[in-house]
């Protein structure tokens, strides 16, 4: 019996085994994956900020030529990029004959300009005295003239054909009574029959008077005539016309000779404001000549171009320009001389990191022809308005060369360790996956299905890593990356 127990145990074991599996099986399946939910807090984190930066020349001299007036640069000659050059050394040779040629011309026209000039200063200061009188004599000849038509025509003209008149009849009587004279003294020598010689000589004389009377009754009567019909006429129409040109001349003089005197004040002042004129533009191509002189203001070496937050971004269109016949606009910067002795480091900070960037912030830069080199480096500046093409400018102060041989536009990476950020927005660094190129976590959800939400990332430390965008304050995210269900 005994024997019998002992087999039916493991049977009986093995039975009720057999009879449970189903139901631990199905047990063990209703058991979830443990996957906690981590709440996004703020919080302080050591970080490490790596951004890229540029060696740049801490003095630099832009070269550029800001003519007045003189607009064409053309080139004959520049220095080379790249060269070395010492203070006072030239840099560029310009064409000079023409601005040269132009203020020969404007030299030789200033002794033309100051004769005609006082030419007519004179003219002017004989017109300021002679228009009065010449207008005064333009009224008094007005006067006259009318004073004289019309003394003509209320008295003389009356007075003459009266004397005209007048003079025929007296011609008449006169020779009337020399007739009778003569009649009587022939009459009274004929009764005595006798005529005696000093009788003959006065009858003589009388016939003679009578002829001389009869002669100038003839003459008076023409010249009656003519002084009638038209010496009279004819002396009121020149008198008429006289009257009428000094009424037309007055008119006309007071309104033409103080035009004339205030034209020819008009034109001195011109001739001066252009004497003035010409005589700036002198001064000012005098001036951009010698701007045209273009040395080198220390010593150091020549870069095509400007320099633009390091970079040099017109270098290529300059090096096309500081050609033999080549241009350059005025006013443009075509080369720069920099002192590459006196470096700084020129850098980008991202907007994420701004507020942890201060002056003072010690760093580490990294060139790029040295990998292995760490050069110590200290923020000394940094603009907080954004660039035109994202993050903040910053000037970092460079110790030492370390007896590389660095050059302004030479490339670094610059590593600021241990960076004490405060309140940043934390979350496990097993919470964030990289999917592609995005960074990825999981959010907890009321339903139990977790929600895929896109972040972007700061700085990390070996536990924590920084959200800058996607995630707030009080949100959860799952732990663990949830596993996908089979469909």
């Amino acid at each position: 019996m005994k024997t019998s127990l002992n087999r039916l145990l493991p049977i009986s074991a093995f039975a009720l085994l057999a009879a449970t599996a189903p139901a631990f099986a199905a047990s063990k399946d209703e058991v979830p994956i443990v996957n906690p939910a981590v709440e996004v807090s703020r919080g302080s984190l050591k970080a490490k900020v790596k951004v890229d930066g540029i060696f740049e020349a801490g003095e630099m001299a832009p070269i550029k030529v800001g003519p007045k007036v003189w607009a064409d640069l053309t080139i004959v000659e520049a220095t080379q990029h790249g060269a070395t050059v010492k203070k006072g050394e030239k840099l560029v040779k310009f064409d000079l004959e023409k601005i040269q040629e132009q203020i020969t011309d404007l030299e030789q026209d200033r002794a033309g300009s100051k004769l005609a000039m006082d030419l007519a200063y004179a003219e002017l200061n004989n017109l300021r005295s002679t228009t009065p009188l010449k207008l005064e004599a333009a009224k008094v000849a007005h006067k006259v003239a009318n004073e004289d038509f019309s003394y003509f025509e209320t008295v003389q003209r009356a007075q003459r054909e009266n004397n005209a008149r007048f003079s025929l009849t007296n011609a008449v009587y006169y020779l009337n009574d020399q007739a009778e004279e003569l009649k009587q003294l022939e009459k009274m020598y004929k009764q005595d029959h006798l005529t005696e010689e000093t009788e003959e000589i006065v009858l003589k004389r009388q016939k003679f008077a009578v002829e001389a009377a009869t002669f100038r009754l003839e003459t008076t009567k023409q010249t009656t005539e003519r002084e009638l019909s038209v010496n009279i006429p004819r002396e009121r129409q020149k008198l008429l016309q006289s009257k009428n040109e000094q009424d037309f001349a007055v008119i006309l003089a007071e309104a033409t000779l103080p035009t004339t005197l205030a034209k020819k004040e008009a034109d001195l002042e011109k001739l001066r404001r252009d004497s003035r004129k010409s005589d700036k533009k002198l001064d000012d191509l005098r001036e951009d000549l010698k701007r045209m002189d273009v040395t080198a203001p220390f010593d150091g070496i020549v870069y095509y171009g400007i320099c633009q937050n390091g970079k040099w971004p017109t270098a290529a269109e300059s090096a096309k320009k500081l050609v033999s016949g080549g241009k350059v606009a005025p006013h443009e910067v075509f080369m720069t001389v920099v002192n590459a002795d006196k470096l700084i480091v020129r850098t980008t900070i991202p907007e994420s990191e701004l507020q942890y960037i201060k002056p003072g912030l010690k760093g580490e830069a990294i060139p790029t022809i040295a990998p292995d080199k760490k050069l110590t480096v200290t923020v000394e500046d940094v603009r907080l308005v954004p660039l035109p093409g994202g993050g903040f400018e910053a000037k970092l102060a460079l110790t030492s060369k370390d007896g590389l041989p660095l050059a302004p536009g030479m490339n670094c990476t610059i590593h600021f360790n241990d960076v004490e950020k405060s309140a940043a927005m934390l979350v496990p660094k097993a919470s964030v996956f990289t999917e592609g190129n995005d960074k990825v976590v999981y959010l907890a959800s009321p339903n139990g299905k977790p929600e895929k939400r896109v972040v972007k990332t700061g700085s990390s430390d070996d536990n924590k890593v920084e959200i800058t965008d996607g995630l707030k304050e009080g949100d959860k995210v799952l732990s663990n990356k949830p596993e996908e269900k089979a469909q």
